[in-house]
């Protein structure tokens, strides 16, 4: 993990991962979710965006780690995707060539900032039962 990213699992249950990052320079590809690393985790497993809250100091990208990275979410100053009573789908994880589950940052010069995920685990996991 990139010095200027620190990523936090606040909670990892069955079903559901919040992870807590903070950012205070630039990164790029900075691993922020290992999906192998979770509660059940099995075989190729995978995730889904389910909500995000951000406040960052420049574009920040959430990116679904494969072969050519996937962009699953775009941020720039503060802002909230999915929260409260909107009821927008998740974000799912394309599964392009060389996936592997994880979710990675990519961020602009300098930017210091923090984002909080709630991710759904969708397959690959043990305890979806």
């Amino acid at each position: 993990m990139d010095m200027a990213v620190s990523a936090v699992i606040l909670s990892d249950k069955d079903f559901e991962t919040t992870v807590k990052v903070t950012t205070t320079s630039t990164n790029t590809n900075a691993l922020i979710v290992d999906a192998s690393e979770l509660e059940g985790a099995a075989s190729n497993p995978r995730l889904s965006i389910v909500s995000c809250q951000w406040t960052t100091g420049n574009q920040t990208n959430i990116l679904f780690d494969a072969t050519s990275n996937d962009v699953a979410l775009s941020l720039n100053g503060s802002g909230a995707y999915n929260t409260g009573a909107v009821g927008m789908p998740s974000i799912p994880n394309p599964g392009s060539s060389g996936a592997t589950g994880d979710i990675l940052l990519t961020n602009g010069s300098a930017s210091v900032g923090t984002i909080w995920l709630k991710l759904r685990k969708v397959s690959g996991f043990n305890n979806l039962k």
